[in-house]
């Protein structure tokens, strides 16, 4: 009888993947796919051996987060996956597209640059308000292995306890509750062209701006500061599509995603996020910058409540239950779903606006931080999207292109300045101060 027993290997855990999350396999191509990043700039020097530290001990916190994405018979699935977590080095383009190798491993990085703590997601993984969380854990267990004091709470989790099982749920399926099935009808949207850069290069314009004044000017027009800043952003674009060269009577749209948290008591870490696409009809005539206000105010008070959102969230989810749809393999679906999403997806709108809102933190971790980051990846029908953060009095609005003129930034920036309010534009490339 042989002394030797056989090495057996424990089956790893295995997730469906959410909703929202099924497409985005789907449509990842070299250049685009569903990618955003997160950053911290801290006051002092990050340091890569205590970040590395902190990072291995953080993961432990989201076993989520420890997996790799999987190819199944009938759908793409997250398995389990226990490899060394690695830091790098940041780079000055932002947000590569994972390899068809690298996303075998995990579906984040975390990069350190100076003063900077920087983590980008695949977006099958996770949301913006999941990726916030992770990070704010992250930056709050590097904070301690420096030896500062770092509070929990705020979005910052206690690494040293265990998971919570309601992180990793579906929330789409366990609030849909199929009263209303709705799905907005969109025709085809204008889109920006221009000449679109070499390779994966991502070209980042980024204005800082005092939140308190930002707020004084919306509050002037009896609108949100994410209502503000949409109908600043759709007015230019309004403009630029009306200069010459495009359908002029094309929708212009903004696609800006709603945290559905707000709407349900749900602790998930997954997606959990919809979206709600304000826009204007050119073809019905000339309008004003206060005139797309009151559009956008409006369209948002009538969409951003429980009863659409829940009515868009069948929508999506319903297909799901289908049995035909469930049993067709895999290279169909995949099939299907690109070009449902050629109808529903990003040709449905001209680009996005992400805005977090003000992001909280726990005792101690302000004093270290200089100011939190947001960045939307490269998409494939639109070449520019922004995103929106505030730290304190600090509101920063990030541009990402692909695209090498930067028309729509810059009337931006600069329809904010005529309004009263200061800008400091920072960029990866060479960019004149807006005046």
């Amino acid at each position: 009888m042989s002394r030797h027993k056989k090495k057996t290997t424990q089956p790893k855990e295995w997730y469906r993947l959410d909703n929202a999350a099924k497409i985005y396999p789907v449509i990842m191509r070299s250049r685009h796919g569903g990618y955003f990043r997160l950053a911290v700039l801290l006051h002092e020097p990050v340091d890569p051996a205590i970040l590395q530290q902190a990072l291995e001990a953080t993961l432990k916190r989201f076993p989520f987060f420890a997996v790799r994405l999987r190819r199944g018979l009938f759908w793409y699935y997250l398995e389990s996956y226990d490899g060394k977590p690695m830091i790098e080095p940041d780079v000055q383009n932002p947000m590569r597209p994972w390899t068809r190798k690298e996303i075998k491993k995990y579906l984040f990085r975390v990069r350190y640059d100076q003063r900077r703590i920087s983590v980008e997601f695949f977006h099958a993984l996770t949301d913006g308000n999941g990726g916030l969380v992770f990070l704010k854990t992250l930056t709050a267990a590097y904070l301690r292995l420096r030896g500062r004091f770092c509070g929990i709470g705020a979005g910052a989790l206690d690494i040293n306890r265990p998971a919570d099982s309601g992180e990793m749920e579906d929330a789409y399926k366990r609030y849909s509750d199929f009263r209303v099935v709705h799905r907005p009808r969109e025709t085809k949207a204008f889109h920006l062209q221009g000449t679109i850069m070499p390779g994966h290069w991502l070209q980042i314009i980024s204005g800082v701006l005092p939140l308190d004044r930002v707020k004084s000017v919306a509050r002037s027009y009896g609108i949100s500061v994410t209502e503000f800043l949409a109908g600043v952003y759709l007015y230019q674009l309004y403009r630029i599509q009306q200069q010459g060269g495009y359908n002029t009577l094309a929708p212009v749209r903004l696609s800006i995603p709603v945290n559905v948290r707000r709407f349900y008591p749900s602790k998930t870490l997954r997606n959990f996020s919809l979206y709600v696409n304000p826009g204007i009809l050119p073809a019905f005539g000339t309008y004003t910058l206060e005139e797309i206000f009151g559009l956008v105010h409006h369209f948002m008070r009538y969409t951003v409540n429980e009863k659409y959102l829940n009515a868009l969230m069948c929508a999506n989810v319903g297909p799901e239950q289908s049995i035909w749809l469930r049993l067709a393999p895999l290279p169909l679906k995949n099939m299907v779903m690109r070009l449902v999403y050629h109808f529903v997806g990003e040709s449905r709108f001209t680009s996005s606006l992400s805005n977090l809102g003000p992001v909280d933190m726990p005792e101690g971790m302000a004093e270290a931080v200089e100011r939190f980051e947001f960045l939307l990846g490269p998409s494939r029908y639109n070449p520019v999207n922004c995103a929106v953060v505030s730290t304190g009095n600090q509101l920063l609005v990030s541009f990402s292109s692909t695209m090498i003129e930067t028309d729509a930034q810059r009337a931006f920036f600069k329809e904010l300045v005529r309004m009263g309010i200061p800008v400091r534009v920072e960029s990866n490339t060479l960019y004149p101060e807006v005046d």
